[in-house]
């Protein structure tokens, strides 16, 4: 149990803040959130659950916990972590995601980071929004490098540039949906040396139109004489077949394009469509995007398709694996750090190669396995 007692994670948070009046405490910080950490890898999802869970292996905690007065409360977790700063459970989070080895990128392709929201539907109140969490998703990596909390979703546009600062994105390709479509945004990721694909709707209405109009005129030529690039893709799989096109125009020599100069080193404009046939029916879906980084459609739809693995990825798999829309967590900060929690089980899940099975059947083994939950601690 020593081996647990050293596990890296947990020694991370060993110095955590203390939020409590010192007066009155019975339950040390450590064991609280090292007894959190364990059980939402080992599939709780509520504070009761975390409370049964350490219950049901109070013995085997004090093998490494102090736990003076035995196992906190149901009422105890929830309420140390209703006071919790979110601020400092993101900068911990932090130091920690940069603290892990991740493999290597192959030669010549980019790192890319997603940035996108998502709400917990069920954490709002008759005095409160639902939690709004925007996020940093490492895409190849599986990893979330920073989350941070709004009020709403509109509020993303204010969160997105914080959480830039945080990460220090350089060398890396920065995507957002469109609500982070924004000439700041843009501005900022270039200051801080790495490229940006921005998705473009009609929240900029006169330049949607001028980048749609754009590659309608590029299809009447049959893209002779226009300096663009080209690159399609074809899969099929369980009765699927999807073709994922992506075309390029350079905009340098493009003079009629809404407020151009506004969007730093803007060099290209992007179409990205889609389409699928399922049991004999077709669909099809478009996207434009605009992007700081060079002529080469490739790249760009390599980019693109990353920036979707955040849905797949985390969004969906908070929600299946970790029954995230139906958190009904409100009190304080406790819905917050609770994502916080979610992130960090999800993140070492991920990282975990050796069981080639889904999230929830991983979280379950971690929690009735302790050999591989310390295997997942491990340093």
């Amino acid at each position: 149990m020593r081996e647990l007692a050293a596990s890296a994670i947990l020694k991370h948070f060993a110095d955590f803040p203390e939020p409590r009046d010192p007066k009155g405490i019975r339950h040390k910080l450590i064991d609280i959130l090292s007894i959190s950490i364990l059980a939402v890898i080992g599939r709780a999802n509520t504070f009761t659950e975390i409370h049964q869970y350490a219950e049901s292996n109070e013995q085997w905690l004090s093998g490494f916990l102090e736990l003076p007065f035995g196992i906190p409360s149901q009422d105890t977790f929830e309420r140390v972590f209703a006071i919790l700063n979110p601020a400092a459970w993101q900068q911990y989070f932090y130091q920690w995601t940069h603290s892990l080895v991740v493999p290597e990128l192959a030669e010549g392709e980019d790192e890319v980071l997603a940035i996108d929201g998502k709400s917990a539907r069920r954490s709002h109140s008759a005095a409160q929004a639902a939690l709004h969490t925007v996020t940093v998703w490492s895409s190849q990596d599986d990893l979330v490098l920073g989350q941070t909390q709004v009020a709403e979703k509109s509020n993303e546009i204010t969160a997105i540039p914080v959480l830039l600062e945080t990460i220090n994105p350089a060398g890396t390709v920065v995507t957002i949906d469109a609500i982070g479509t924004q000439k700041d945004i843009a501005w900022l990721i270039r200051e801080q040396h790495a490229h940006y694909v921005l998705a473009l709707k009609d929240n900029h209405p006169k330049l949607y139109e001028d980048v749609k109009w754009l590659f309608k005129h590029g299809d009447s030529l049959g893209w002779q004489d226009l300096d663009h690039s080209y690159a399609h893709t074809f899969t099929k799989a369980h009765g699927r077949e999807e073709r994922r096109e992506c075309w390029v125009l350079a905009v340098a020599d493009v003079e009629m394009l809404d407020n151009k100069a506004a969007w730093r080193d803007l060099q290209c404009v992007v179409r990205v469509r889609n389409t699928c046939i399922r049991k004999g029916v077709t669909s099809q879906e478009e996207r434009l995007f605009i992007t700081s980084l060079p002529l080469d459609a490739g790249r760009i739809m390599r980019s693109v398709r990353y920036h979707w693995s955040i849905e797949n990825g985390l969004h969906w798999t908070l929600d299946v694996a970790f029954d995230e829309d139906h958190s009904r967590v409100r009190s304080g900060f406790a819905q917050a750090n609770f994502v916080a929690l979610r992130h960090l089980a999800l993140s070492l899940l991920k990282q975990d190669k050796s069981l080639k099975i889904g999230m929830e059947a991983k979280r379950a083994r971690a929690g009735w396995d302790r050999t591989y939950l310390l295997k997942l601690l491990a340093p």
